[in-house]
């Protein structure tokens, strides 16, 4: 065998072999966070530099995903508004391919029979059609010309079926009831427009919203041979016992208890970071640079127009009709002459085009990475955590006087340790605001066939 041969042989088995190892390094990581209950104006210790109140950007976001899974595809079902009553993937039904559905489905109700089909071709002669197969109070007839339903009475209004609803369960006193306005369909909205001397990019929303808090306890599922990080099932803790431990002693708040499944990586730049958001929600009360939310922006950010399309906070259409009532020329030099570059412009919608008008300030927020770093040979766990906590304080601005008094704002505090751990080991991660408790334990994962 040549020395070329020889080498690039050894070559391929190292590679093979670091693939192998790569692969196998998966471990199962345990954690509680508590909060401490202390307020940060009772502090002594003063903090090195105010945090930050934007979302973490992590690889993994297991949590927030499991609150707010992604829609897109359900809305990719939904029809175009004031357009076809189609999906936007399915096209039209004729009206021999409604009639064939609906024999179809008298067939399988054992509705149908010689009697019936002579019944309804009666019917269709005499122009009429039988009340029997349609309920009186939403009777639909098709168009030819058209090819869509066209509602010929009424329908029972949503206030009716809630009112009725209200009646049967024996509610006596209850204010008048209202169902707000909503439209299951999709508006077309275009990826780039340039308006108001700026350009503006939509995306969809394909999130729920958020909620008001991070539950305690999230409900997994253990898949052996899942290929990517997912949450762990309750019966899969193992820290149970101390974390009741946490609850019951006076002064501490337990936030949070997940387990999760995930590959490990070696080196500290390649290990993929897992998101970690626990505690209260402050979206709906603070805005991202900490200040309040009056009830003045609360009230026009709820409020809805008749216009049932006009209801964002951005909304496309109020500046179109805005744009539309006072047109003028725009030279498209001058539309390329924007304050800042538009490639720059689009990269930061594009970061926070996942929170979207769904934006959350958690109470915790930051990520956990572990990571394996070889020390003398021998492969070592390590810890890379940095959260941010935020809590509402008092602050007295530069500008007031002694006699105004001070204001409440949003504060974040960072929070930032690198540690080498072993596992099935229990470390503790310590904050004068907070606590941080992390176990990991190695996964075998099973063989394929």
């Amino acid at each position: 065998m040549k020395p070329f041969t020889v080498a690039a042989y050894f070559l391929l088995l190292l590679t093979s072999t670091n693939g192998y190892a790569a692969d196998d390094w998966w471990f199962d990581i345990e954690v509680i966070i508590f909060d401490r209950s202390l307020s940060i104006d009772e502090l002594d210790e003063k903090f090195d530099g105010q945090g930050s109140l934007a979302p973490t950007s992590a690889e993994i976001d297991l949590i927030d995903n499991y609150l707010r899974p992604d829609i897109s595809g359900l809305k990719q079902g939904l029809a175009q508004c004031d357009g076809s009553s189609s999906p936007l993937w399915l096209p039209m039904p004729s009206i021999k391919d409604i009639l064939s559905t609906h024999k179809k489905w008298q067939v399988e109700q054992g509705l149908y029979s010689s009697d019936t089909d002579n019944q309804n071709t009666q019917d269709m002669a005499d122009g009429t059609q039988s009340s029997s197969y349609e309920p009186k109070a939403a009777r639909l007839s098709l168009s030819q010309s058209q090819g869509q339903y066209t509602q010929t009475e009424p329908a029972i209004s949503s206030q009716t079926i809630a009112s009725y609803w209200v009646a049967f369960s024996g509610i006596e006193n209850f204010t008048p009831i209202s169902v707000p306005k909503f439209r299951t369909c999709e508006t077309p909205e275009p990826w780039l427009t340039y308006q108001q001397g700026k350009w503006q990019t939509h995306f969809p929303d394909n999130g729920l919203p958020a909620p008001d808090h991070v539950p305690e306890f999230l409900e997994g599922r253990d898949l052996p041979r899942s290929p990517v990080a997912h949450l762990l099932p309750y019966d899969k803790l193992e820290l149970t016992d101390l974390s009741r431990q946490i609850r019951q002693t006076r002064g501490l708040k337990r936030l949070l208890h997940v387990a999760w499944r995930q590959p490990v990586k070696f080196g500290q730049q390649t290990a993929e970071a897992m998101r970690i958001i626990a505690g209260k929600n402050y979206a709906s009360e603070y805005d991202l640079s900490g200040q309040p939310i009056t009830k003045d922006e609360k009230n026009t950010e709820n409020s809805t127009d008749d216009n049932p399309l006009s209801l964002g906070k951005n909304d496309f259409f109020s500046q179109l009709d805005q744009a539309l009532t006072n047109p003028n020329d725009i030279a498209f030099n001058d539309m390329l002459a924007v304050n800042q570059p538009a490639p720059m412009m689009l990269l930061d919608s594009v970061a926070g085009a996942s929170e979207g008008e769904n934006l959350a300030i958690w109470q915790l927020d930051g990520y956990l990475k572990v990571y394996l770093k070889y020390i003398n040979r021998v492969p070592y766990l390590h810890i890379d955590s940095e959260m941010q906590y935020r809590q509402p304080t008092l602050v007295q601005t530069e500008t007031s006087d002694e006699l105004t008094p001070p204001s409440l704002q949003l504060t974040s505090v960072p929070f930032h340790q690198v540690r080498r751990v072993i596992s099935k080991q229990v470390h503790y991660f310590d904050h004068p605001l907070f606590g941080m408790v992390v176990e990991i334990r190695r996964y075998k994962r099973p063989q394929g066939e």
